[in-house]
């Protein structure tokens, strides 16, 4: 138990680490100011909770379809997520002008998930290096879906940082286009998540890679507008 306890921690651990790396990293390299997180955390858990009043308010017999829930939850996040975001810049960051700042922006609005499955395999691991639970049945199977689980919360982030230069468009570029685009796009991508499930956790992991790595690609390829 205690060798399994100590990956559980290091699990834990690299997941916190790699989220406030980034934040780090942004705030060295950009010289961003820490309060951009704030602005991200406010939007994402505003749309959480709009997200979870309108999941609750569905039919459950319908959610139990896969196809109509994947599509209730896929919409309902891209709407309530963008559209939130939306707001955190339109009243809370209306200086955000530049792609750094919009990637901190995102990199607050999906932070909470990560830190607080972060802490939780922490805990995990403290409780079993303590000998404070009782042995798993499948205790290799437990860490395994611990990996995968701290993939698939934070990789993510990634996305999020690239929905926000996406939706930022709409004020550098008087377009309101773009927030339909980061909508389409988030909810896409969370209706697949959804048809996937958590019970392939791997597979999931792999599909929030492929995410990832698009995520990356419209940051790098997506420029600012030319002025003027």
């Amino acid at each position: 138990m205690f060798v399994y306890g100590v990956i559980a921690l290091l699990v834990g651990a690299a997941l916190l680490t790699g989220v406030f790396g980034l934040a780090v990293r942004l705030h060295r390299r950009h010289a961003l100011p820490y309060a951009l997180l704030s602005v991200g955390i406010l939007t994402g858990m505003g749309a959480l909770i709009v997200q979870t009043v309108l999941i609750r308010g569905l039919d459950r017999g319908l959610m139990g379809v896969l196809s109509i829930g994947a599509l209730a939850i896929g919409l309902s996040v891209g709407v309530t997520h963008e559209i939130a975001r939306l707001f955190g810049y339109q009243y809370l960051a209306r200086s955000t002008v530049t792609k750094p700042q919009a990637m901190m922006i995102g990199l607050g609005h999906g932070l909470v998930q990560p830190v607080y499955n972060g802490l939780v395999a922490i805990g995990m691991g403290l409780s079993m290096i303590g000998g404070g639970g009782d042995r798993p049945d499948d205790p290799a199977s437990l860490l395994s879906g611990a990996g995968a689980d701290a993939l698939n919360s934070f990789l993510p982030i990634f996305m999020h940082m690239a929905l926000g230069w996406i939706v930022l468009q709409v004020f550098l570029r008087g377009e309101i286009g773009w927030l339909f685009a980061a909508i389409f796009l988030h909810s896409v991508v969370e209706m697949m998540a959804a048809l996937i499930g958590t019970d392939a956790s791997w597979l999931l992991a792999a599909w929030w890679l492929l995410v990832a790595l698009t995520s990356a690609i419209i940051l790098a390829r997506l420029r600012p507008p030319a002025p003027g």
